[in-house]
């Protein structure tokens, strides 16, 4: 079933609910009425007995008053509102007292006369009967005569029962209009912030599925559950648009990269096919270039793996690490690449650390290569180790021409050159700061930059002491 159905059965059965409840509450009020007539009719039964023996006996009426008990208190209802009247056997209903405000008369026959007389209660039970030659209708008492001839009908209209319990059901019917206009006006509110908005968001899915990939969830008002999940159903759609974008250019990159070696090798194996190679020393070259490529494609085809196997959450050794130890070795390395460069390490405080010694060694040696490659030779780089509360900051700052915005937003990105004009001989893939990043991830820290042009780089390797 839809929500939107559930939604409309949920809220009809509100309305019946409501509509039961006011038939009920109706009704119970209109029982509660004709109890209260029927006690004024047990109440001035014996005094209407007394009004009706003495029309038999030719003795006159009473004055119009109250009925009185002999206590002397109030016993019934104004006369006014008393109906007496005597019933023959042949149907003959002859009026004894017609108070002023009784208009008509009950219909009332020999055969409900008969049955209300042949009860055996001690006390008469009173019934309703439609009246004649009136709209109202009365509550009826039928006692039998002592004379034999006939019935003494005792009655009280129930108009003012009858209009107030058309009252209760016409302000119960208003009221009951109000709260199904109220509930379809919420359904609409519903459907329009809840169902709407949900089936939007499954009308999205369904094109983006079909191909649609530029399709979003349009706008809700602001600061209701459906505009927070569009705004985050957006935001997710388009960082995996970006991610695909990633995901392709990254194939393209890695293709490119490895298209490069192989062609090289390829044109070497068709060079000896055709007999080219016939010089001396030629074949040697030629295994040499070859050998040199195949490590390249090697060495690029390893860093990709590692980059897999980074981004699958691949486990890393966790075992106690010296930062001191594994920078004074990056730093011996960097100066034996570039002998004249002026390198060197500053180190303070405990430097351990819990992780992957080689790894973590890879990203020292990956900053101080970039930083070797991508400034003069004459530009010092500072190595700068410092302990804090919980992380250990190794800070690699070269002091060469820096990188603009725009670069340097791009520094960790794979394939990502700072220089486009380099080759791939002398500039490497451009995974270098790629894995650093990943590696330090994977250990729980962040590596970060901090460049302007003329102002140099300077690399942060931030990481916990413990994981």
């Amino acid at each position: 079933m839809k929500l939107r159905t559930r939604l409309y059965v949920g809220l009809s059965a509100v309305a019946l609910t409501f509509a039961v409840a006011g038939y009920l509450v109706a009704n119970t009020q209109r029982k509660y009425l004709s109890d209260q007539i029927d006690q004024q009719l047990d109440s001035v039964a014996p005094f209407a007995l007394r009004i009706a023996q003495g029309a038999l006996e030719g003795a006159p009426l009473p004055l119009p008053g109250n009925a009185a008990s002999s206590t002397g208190q109030p016993a019934g209802p104004q006369l006014s509102d008393l109906y007496i009247g005597h019933l023959t056997a042949d149907g003959t209903l002859t009026p004894v007292l017609s108070g002023q405000l009784v208009t008509g008369s009950p219909s009332v026959n020999v055969t409900q006369a008969t049955t209300a007389s042949l009860r055996v209660d001690t006390r008469p039970r009173p019934f309703t009967v439609d009246g004649t030659g009136t709209p109202d209708r009365f509550r009826v008492v039928v006692l039998q005569r002592t004379d034999n001839d006939g019935w003494n009908v005792i009655a009280l209209p129930m108009a003012r029962a009858d209009d107030a319990y058309r009252r209760l059901l016409l302000a119960g019917g208003i009221a009951g209009l109000v709260v199904l206009a109220a509930i379809g006006l919420t359904a609409l509110w519903v459907v329009r912030l809840g169902v709407k908005p949900i089936n939007d968001m499954a009308a999205t899915a369904d094109a983006i599925t079909a191909g649609d990939h530029d399709r979003r969830v349009g706008t809700f008002p602001a600061g209701t559950e459906a505009d927070r999940l569009a705004k985050a159903l957006n935001t997710m759609l388009d960082e995996r648009q970006a991610a695909d974008t990633r995901l392709r250019q990254f194939v393209a990159d890695a293709s490119h990269e490895l298209r490069t070696p192989l062609t090289s090798i390829r044109g070497y194996v068709d060079l000896y096919g055709a007999g080219g190679l016939r010089g001396e020393g030629a074949l040697d070259d030629a295994m040499r270039r070859v050998s040199a490529e195949s490590q390249r494609m090697g060495a690029l085809v390893d860093d990709l793996l590692l980059l897999s196997q980074l981004d699958g959450g691949g486990e890393l050794q966790q075992s106690p690490v010296d930062l001191a130890e594994l920078v004074d070795d990056a730093v011996a390395d960097a100066r034996a690449v570039q002998p004249t460069r002026l390198i060197t390490a500053q180190l303070s405080g405990a430097l351990q650390v819990v992780g992957d010694a080689r790894r973590l060694h890879q990203v020292l040696a990956a900053l101080l290569h970039n930083a070797l490659v991508h400034t003069p030779i004459d530009a010092p780089i500072d190595v700068v180790a410092t302990e804090e509360p919980d992380i250990v900051v190794i800070d690699v700052v070269d002091h060469g021409p820096g990188m603009d915005a725009i670069t340097a937003a791009r520094a960790f990105e794979r394939f990502a050159r700072g220089d486009a004009s380099r080759s791939r001989h002398s500039g490497g893939a451009g995974l270098g700061l790629a894995i650093a990043t990943s590696i330090a991830e994977a250990h729980g820290g962040k590596l970060s930059l901090e460049t302007s042009l003329g102002n140099g780089c300077r690399f942060r390797l931030a990481l916990p002491k413990q994981r």
